[in-house]
């Protein structure tokens, strides 16, 4: 029972204790030296603020004991313990939150879309832009409102992504202004000459028909155009000469344009020798300047001959240029033999226009020179070895060729008459 008592006598002490030091914690060390007491408080001050959190002050006096060393309100109690605030209007608008720091201030943390000391403004964008050749529909110009652009009729919207504008709440808005074209260009048939016109955003696209280009398909780039062009023609002939005729093409111009024509030969029938010749006809047209030519080729040759052998124990020597036209050949016989009798050292075989050589029977051997009449009235060349000797026959031939009735053969084709073009065949 002791126990118990004494608990509750030093509980008891400590409580007394801790509401002296609450009570009297701003109190001066002489408030009761200088018979200090308080006035009531005052009444509080107005709000700083109608909304988003202001402040109110009051006051107090301390009256005290007029003797030495009580001069003031500190004589009585601290400087802070004479007056007091608080926080009022703590209320914010269009649904913002009141917020503290420290015990004496506060703030409003508006919604986004509202701004302002107690959030009772909306965000607004103001109006926005107009665009060229088109209006927007929408008007509500605050926080999240839309606006749409669309453009007047006969344009077209080149950038649709830029058509809707939403207010930001930063106050502007969002994204760029579009832009309208005009999508019509075709109604005024600007498109020439049968040329298809295709409408696009500000401009049109020509699609020109055949023959034609540019812009509005204005430039003529047709050229003459013919119904027929003969084909080559390879002709054989037993004479010197043949005469061709051919249907001259027809050249005309599609565009209704005038045309000039040039041709090498003025008829269209020719004697022609043999050789190969072209006949061209050329069509301009001067409207534009541009061509059409039609060529094709006549080639008038002799008949071939079949080839010649090489005599047996001997060569055979023939030109290895113009064959198609010329062909002549000679023989030579190796050493120790000679060409037969009757047949002459300086005879010229030669295919004819009918396509057979001339003298009709060439011989088929050289006979061994003891074989035949010792006495010989011309000294003919002879060669050892066909093959290792055909340099010596070409130049024989060659002087043989000048020196003989076909020497024209030569004498026409200088850049061609050489050994190095002489066709030699030996008898292996």
């Amino acid at each position: 029972m002791q126990n118990r008592n004494e608990n509750i006598f030093l509980v008891s002490i400590f409580l007394l204790f801790c509401e002296i030091n609450y009570c009297c914690a701003d109190r001066a060390a002489t408030w009761d030296a200088c018979g200090c007491s308080w006035h009531d408080w005052k009444s509080w001050s107005s709000c700083t603020a109608t909304c988003g959190g202001g402040k109110q002050e009051r006051i107090r006096w301390v009256r005290f004991n007029d003797k030495p060393g009580c001069n003031g309100f500190e004589d009585c109690a601290t400087n802070d313990s004479g007056w007091d605030n608080r926080i009022c209007n703590a209320n914010c608008e269009n649904g913002g939150t009141i917020k503290t720091y420290g015990s004496t201030s506060a703030y409003c943390r508006c919604k986004t879309g509202t701004k302002g000391k107690c959030c009772e403004q909306i965000v607004t964008c103001g109006s926005p832009s107009t665009i060229s050749h088109g209006t927007y529909t929408g008007t509500s110009f605050s926080y999240n409102r839309k606006i749409t652009y669309h453009c007047n009729s006969d344009y077209n919207m080149t950038n649709p992504w830029r058509a809707v504008r939403t207010c930001s709440q930063w106050g502007y808005w969002t994204g760029s202004l579009p832009t309208c074209e005009y999508a019509v260009s075709c109604n005024s048939n600007p498109c020439k000459n049968g040329g298809i016109c295709t409408n696009m955003l500000g401009t049109y696209r020509c699609s020109c028909s055949k023959g034609w280009t540019g812009r509005n398909c204005e430039t003529d780039i047709q050229p003459p155009i013919y119904d027929h062009c003969p084909t080559n023609k390879a002709i054989l002939v037993t004479t010197m000469t043949t005469n061709q005729t051919w249907t001259e093409p027809v050249f005309t111009d599609p565009h209704g344009f005038g045309i000039e024509i040039s041709k090498n030969y003025q008829n269209s029938s020719f004697e022609f020798p043999w050789g190969k010749f072209a006949i061209q006809y050329i069509a301009t047209k001067p409207s534009n300047g541009m061509t059409k030519e039609c060529t094709f080729w006549i080639t008038v040759t002799p008949h071939q001959c079949k080839p010649l052998q090489a005599p047996k124990h001997g060569a055979i020597a023939c030109n290895g240029w113009k064959e198609q036209y010329a062909r002549v050949c000679k023989f030579y016989c190796y050493s120790g033999y000679d060409l037969p009798p009757g047949f002459k050292p300086d005879t010229v075989i030669n295919c004819g226009a009918t396509g057979k050589w001339m003298p009709s029977n060439p011989f088929s051997e050289c006979i061994l020179m003891n074989l035949l009449p010792s006495a010989r009235d011309v000294v003919r060349p002879t060669f050892n070895n066909c093959l290792a000797e055909k340099s010596s026959i070409a130049e024989t031939y060659i002087r043989d060729l000048k020196r003989s009735q076909f020497n024209a053969l030569c004498v026409d084709n200088l850049d061609f008459c050489n050994d190095r073009n002489v066709s030699i065949t030996c008898d292996v």
